[in-house]
């Protein structure tokens, strides 16, 4: 399970990074996340997984989902 946790972490910051959202500086080695488009992602992903979780405990009550 952690195997899949990693591998989409790797793709949420590669999709973030090429986005532009998330912008490193070798000079200093900071990384820096644009935060009004982060918080524009997050939203979306949180009402996703949201609708995701009430789907399955609707499941798991013997609601059709």
């Amino acid at each position: 399970m952690s195997l899949y946790i990693r591998m989409g972490l790797y793709l949420a910051f590669g999709v973030l990074a090429g986005q532009g959202l998330v912008l490193f500086d070798a000079s200093t080695g900071t990384v820096s996340f644009q935060i009004d488009d982060v918080l524009v992602i997050g939203t979306a992903l949180a009402g996703y997984f949201g609708t995701f979780l009430a789907s399955r405990a609707a499941k798991a009550k013997g609601g059709m989902t």
